[in-house]
């Protein structure tokens, strides 16, 4: 549930362009029940810190009935008010009410007593956040009321590129970017921003993650932070190399743009840009749908996608939620909806007092052909839980270079009495056949493995697999229905 006033939109903006940390997977109240080495393929999780570990339920204190008055007064300090109202909300939402057998006045305790000579907002916010990593779950973070978040602070424009952790280097993916110096090519290494390289940006990152998958979307997310600007039309100086000049180390100078898309609102998140796009696949009739986030208005959009690909013969589709972060939960449904032909659910959700499942009634004319999800390590929250629900009930095929973000625990933003952001989780989510996804991800059916030569050569590696995997499918369909016609 969001309380209070909207954010300005680049407040907004720079909390949407946290990707899977910030949009959970229902952004409002749940309503009653109705219905190894970096890069290898190891399952991911955002959260800095690992998983709680499994205890004996006796063993574990029931925090249901504890009476805050009754715990020691904390020392004073300009942010202490902020630590006890961001451990009072966990204390009463987490859908855990022994809370990972963690020790929370404990840790309430010693958080306070770090924040006691602490007078940079920078740093007090940062360590409430440390105390939020004990839990071990994603969709836990505190904003401080200005939404400058530090080192981390991501405003609403940046050049137009995309980076990601590829074969141990930040590469650019996507890039229409260009500037008087010349352009930012495919598959070029990011080796710096504003004379700043990213060597103890690495570093940190390394000591807090503990996945191969976290390490990849962190780093990113660090990156993209420094790309981004306070609004278009500002300059950012980046160091990179040029594929097209045997690697060459290059200057360029970029101009920071608005994020393209049709804006929505939703409760605190202002304007945020919403993106869907489908085509069919040159010499094929495999159709290609994506969309950047999960928004209820978007619904209308991705069934006229369909619709349109359907129109123009598709007869395999593939849905790509590859850096979708997430959203609203509840938009999983009608979407799941056009591609199921009897009724089922993507899973259930627990919360402390009730369970919630995400049943989806059949579609009235649901497409009927082989589906592929693309997923990498940017696909989080109501992705995941529309990619496993799906997976579980035999629906799609899940194509990707890495498991996805393991971040899929429904969470609420809201506003605290000083104006601050926390989000913070409120139920468990286990796919249809009872699998964990949190801290685990949504594998890979079909692993691919990318190269940074495969961006320079303008290839996308898991688009292709997933192509080929369904054009294998429809050639073996159409055999079943004519086996006279298969070869001997």
């Amino acid at each position: 549930m969001t309380t209070g006033a909207p954010m300005t939109s680049e407040r907004a903006t720079g909390l949407w362009r946290c990707a899977a940390v910030l949009l959970a997977a229902g952004c409002s109240e749940p309503a009653p029940a109705a219905s190894a080495a970096r890069g290898a393929a190891e399952p991911a999780t955002v959260a800095a810190a690992p998983a709680p570990a499994a205890a004996k339920p006796d063993a574990c204190p029931d925090f249901a009935s504890l009476d805050p008055a009754t715990l020691p007064a904390l020392p004073s300090s300009p942010f202490v008010a902020t630590l006890e109202e961001v451990w009072l909300v966990v204390l009463r939402k987490h859908y855990d009410s022994k809370l990972g057998c963690k020790d929370w006045p404990g840790l309430r305790l010693r958080y306070a007593d770090e924040l006691v000579a602490v007078k940079d907002a920078t740093k007090a916010y940062a360590i409430i956040n440390r105390m939020l990593g004990e839990l071990g779950q994603s969709h836990f973070r505190l904003f401080p009321p200005s939404g400058d978040h530090g080192e981390d602070h991501t405003g609403p424009a940046m050049p137009p590129l995309s980076v990601r952790w590829i074969e141990d280097r930040l590469v650019v993916v996507q890039s229409t970017a260009t500037g008087h110096l010349g352009p930012v090519r495919r598959g070029a290494v990011l080796l710096g921003v504003d004379d700043t390289s990213f060597d103890d940006a690495i570093r940190e990152v390394e000591q807090r993650t503990t996945r191969p998958s976290a390490f990849a979307f962190e780093i990113a997310r660090k990156a993209e932070a420094r790309l981004s600007c306070d609004r278009a039309g500002q300059a950012k100086k980046v160091r990179v190399t040029d594929p097209s000049d045997a690697e060459r180390e290059v200057i360029r100078m970029l101009t920071c743009v608005d994020p393209i898309g049709e804006r929505i609102t939703l409760g605190n998140l202002e304007n945020i840009p919403t993106q869907v796009e489908s085509h069919l696949i040159a010499g094929t009739k495999i159709g290609v749908l994506a969309f950047n986030v999960w928004m209820l208005p978007m619904v209308k959009r991705v069934e006229d996608g369909i619709t349109a690909l359907r129109s123009k013969g598709m007869t395999g589709l593939v849905l790509d939620l590859r850096g979708n972060p997430g959203g609203v939960g509840a938009m999983s449904v009608p979407i799941a909806r056009l591609l199921l032909d009897e009724p089922a659910s993507l899973g259930r959700l627990a919360f402390r007092d009730f369970t919630q499942d995400f049943n989806v009634e059949a579609g009235a004319d649901p497409f009927p052909g082989p589906v592929a999800i693309l997923v990498d390590e940017g696909t989080a929250s109501t992705s995941e839980i529309f990619a496993a629900g799906l997976h579980d009930l035999g629906r799609v095929t899940i194509v990707g270079a890495r498991p996805s973000a393991g971040a899929a625990l429904p969470s609420v933003i809201d506003e605290l009495s000083n104006g601050a952001i926390l989000q913070y989780v409120v139920g468990d989510y286990r796919t249809p056949k009872g699998t964990l996804v949190e801290g685990v991800g949504v594998v890979p059916d079909l692993m691919v493995v990318e190269t940074r030569a495969d961006f320079v050569a303008g290839k996308d590696a898991v688009l292709d697999a997933a192509v080929q995997h369904l054009a294998a499918q429809l050639k073996d369909q159409l055999g079943a229905k004519n086996p006279e016609e298969r070869s001997p």
